[in-house]
């Protein structure tokens, strides 16, 4: 069994209200739960990989049973300071848009529970997310490894190394 009030506090957290009668409302629900999750937000709810990413037919039980609640954000429940950072940098990143967080939920669950590697994660979405454009499949991956996978300081130190020559070299282009 889930914890619904949780996902409630975390919903309240970014103004979003869950409408079990719009089917983005119920995209954007399930992608945020099985990413914040996946993140380290316990809500308890199992999720699958269906045809629009991850799903978690409990945590659709929980919505419709409680749809008053989920559409009014009333819970008792409150998030911890870490959790609520977490809730508001995932919405910060991809505010509320049902393609990135089905893209980015979907690459995500495949890599983290179902052990795919990166490559075939992201092979596996292009196939099953085509009718998404290429550049909205790039944007989604990258927004989800931003949200999940923070770089060590030796990543960032070579990153800066490799980019550094042409992010100088693309603004003196810039100048001229």
């Amino acid at each position: 069994m889930g914890d619904w009030k949780r996902a409630i506090a975390a919903f309240h957290e970014i103004g979003f209200s869950l409408d079990r009668d719009e089917f983005e409302s119920k995209l954007i629900g399930q992608k945020t739960v099985c990413l914040l999750q996946i993140k380290g937000v316990d809500f308890r709810y199992p999720f699958d990989l269906y045809i629009r990413g991850p799903y978690s037919p409990e945590f659709t039980g929980d919505y419709y049973a409680h749809s008053q609640e989920f559409r009014d954000l009333e819970t008792a429940v409150s998030l911890s300071s870490e959790e609520i950072e977490t809730v508001k940098f995932l919405d910060e990143l991809f505010q509320k848009s049902p393609s990135l967080l089905e893209i980015g939920a979907t690459y995500a669950l495949l890599v983290s529970q179902m052990g795919k590697s990166p490559v075939e994660a992201l092979r596996i979405v292009k196939q099953e997310k085509g009718f998404y454009r290429d550049t909205q499949i790039a944007k989604g991956v990258s927004k989800v490894k931003e949200f999940l996978f923070e770089p060590a300081q030796k990543d960032l130190e070579w990153l800066k190394d490799e980019v550094g020559p042409m992010q100088k070299a693309s603004i003196r282009s810039l100048r001229y």
